[in-house]
């Protein structure tokens, strides 16, 4: 019964994206439509059976995208859909020369273009490097390289410790539990009751062998903030 009233909200909300676009020549505001397809989505929630929906506190996980997002991504969804780690196929490519030989994909040109531009925006953000800002299909894949690729970095130098907490995202526990096969040694630290660690704790817990902490400084399901 969730499912099919989730699938309904899907459609509804895919009626209500298809219609922002269909508008856009018409509307005169970027605001405008923002605000349109934000109450679209709000609508769309508000209105399906309460009865059958369970309360989940997740929201970093299964949550209406931004409208914003939403209008920042559509161009590239509907006009400049190229991939841009693809360069090899004739698909969508335009002849940029009399040189039958010298092409151009427009569309793969923006895509890579707006993937450097957010690339940046990540970098300044956080104050980092650009090269340093590796783009993944999410959490579990950023935390499975981080976890398993710092740990077998340092293992080389004898530092096989790693250290997480009990309440960790299930992805990171199964990538220490992988550790662990091949012969880590991980110290899972118990949180107290309000859900924060312990930093006396952790501090006892770290040992010249350890290669790794790693904690969410904001917890996904409960909404706990670390000291970190």
């Amino acid at each position: 019964m969730f499912r099919r009233n989730f699938r309904n909200v899907a459609v509804q909300l895919g009626k209500i994206s298809q219609a922002t676009v269909s508008s856009n020549a018409a509307e005169s505001s970027r605001s405008e439509r923002m605000e349109k397809l934000q109450n679209g989505i709000v609508e769309a929630f508000v209105s399906s059976d309460v009865n059958v929906r369970p309360i989940y506190l997740d929201v970093q996980a299964t949550t209406p995208t931004d409208p914003r997002v939403v209008d920042a991504m559509l161009p590239y969804q509907l006009n400049d859909f190229g991939n841009p780690h693809s360069r090899t196929h004739a698909y969508g490519w335009e002849t940029g020369s009399t040189h039958s030989f010298f092409f151009i994909n427009f569309s793969l040109y923006f895509t890579e273009k707006a993937v450097d531009i957010a690339r940046k925006q990540v970098a300044d953000l956080i104050g980092a490097d650009q090269r340093e800002i590796i783009f993944t299909s999410g959490a579990t894949e950023s935390n499975n390289i981080a976890i398993k690729g710092v740990a077998n970095f340092y293992r080389v130098a004898g530092k096989t410790h790693v250290i997480t907490a009990q309440t960790e995202h299930k992805c990171v526990l199964d990538s220490c539990r992988f550790l662990e096969s091949v012969g880590h040694e991980v110290t899972y630290i118990p949180v107290k009751s309000n859900g924060v660690i312990d930093l006396e704790v952790l501090e006892e817990a770290i040992r010249p062998q350890t290669s790794l902490v790693s904690i969410m400084a904001v917890n996904n399901e409960i909404g706990v903030r670390q000291p970190l």
